[in-house]
């Protein structure tokens, strides 16, 4: 059993992760083993999240005013919350993947951005490209204006090399 000033930390460090993070999903793990555990941190961790395991009235008191306190109707049963620091759509990919993996992990739900999402909604978050390959997909939107400009500049260019060309050689006959 915690002591009080134990509880109080707790309390605190998961407050500050509320008030810091746009992003968390809480999730359901009872029956989990260990190691099927760990393997899901380990996949959190290429993602830059984190997941904590913290006591349902510990969550509640943590998420008390923050916007995390729309989600304390889902602190129920063995919870786990996940603290996505970077991408979302990156960690509710992990999240889906390894729910079809371990069926004993189960997503309740989630906040992205201070909304509330379903389950739902991560499922379809969770099919979006990454960050990098949006940022790639823009990079690239950007690119082919200039592209395509360079290629009708080089095309007009041969092509009027191709005209002197052939006035050279009706004005030689």
């Amino acid at each position: 059993m915690l002591s009080k000033e134990t509880k109080q930390e707790v309390i605190n460090q998961i407050n500050e992760r509320f008030k810091s993070n746009p992003s968390v999903f809480v999730l359901e793990f009872k029956g989990l083993t260990v190691k099927e555990l760990e393997n899901v941190r380990k996949d959190l961790r290429q993602t830059n999240s984190e997941l904590k395991i913290v006591k349902n009235t510990l969550l509640k008191k943590a998420a008390e005013d923050t916007d995390a306190g729309q989600l304390s109707n889902l602190f129920v049963g063995s919870t786990a919350i996940a603290f996505c620091y970077e991408d979302s759509a990156a960690t509710a990919k992990v999240f889906v993947k390894s729910a079809k993996e371990y069926e004993l992990l189960n997503i309740k739900g989630g906040l992205l951005e201070g909304k509330v999402v379903s389950v739902d909604e991560i499922e379809k978050i969770s099919k979006l490209p990454s960050r990098i390959e949006l940022i790639a997909q823009f990079m690239g939107l950007l690119n082919s204006p200039m592209s395509n400009f360079l290629y009708s500049l080089q095309n007009m260019q041969t092509k009027f090399l191709y005209a002197l060309e052939a006035l050279k050689e009706k004005k030689e006959k």
